[in-house]
């Protein structure tokens, strides 16, 4: 979903929503959000500038993430994220954020952030 108001990473998390964990460029927009965790269905159908939500902390969601150019990746429901993804983020510059949210929670809360509701 494309949002019609983007907003940057920075916005995102003082909007109190979301943890940053490693943040490559707070001022990149989050221009659409996407939830999956399914890699091959990331790879094909997540768009640059998307935020990616996802209960996933393997490092292998990097490489579908780089692909598709997301902003960030939102690790929803309390998953804990390993050493390893974040290690993984750093060398590919993909900013990782984590929430107590489930994922269908932190959709909505992204959707409301763009429409100014929060």
């Amino acid at each position: 979903m494309k949002y019609e108001k983007p907003f940057s990473v920075n916005d995102l998390i003082s909007s109190g929503g979301v943890s940053a964990l490693f943040i490559e460029d707070g001022e990149r927009l989050i221009t659409g959000g996407f939830a999956t965790d399914l890699l091959s269905h990331g790879i094909g159908n997540a768009a640059s500038g998307d935020a990616w939500l996802t209960v996933l902390s393997n490092p292998n969601i990097i490489a579908p993430a780089s692909i598709a150019d997301v902003t960030c990746i939102i690790v929803c429901d309390s998953t804990p994220v390993t050493d390893a993804l974040k290690t993984k983020c750093e060398a590919m510059g993909i900013s990782l954020l984590s929430t107590e949210m489930p994922i269908t929670d932190m959709s909505v809360y992204l959707y409301k952030l763009q429409a100014g509701l929060l």
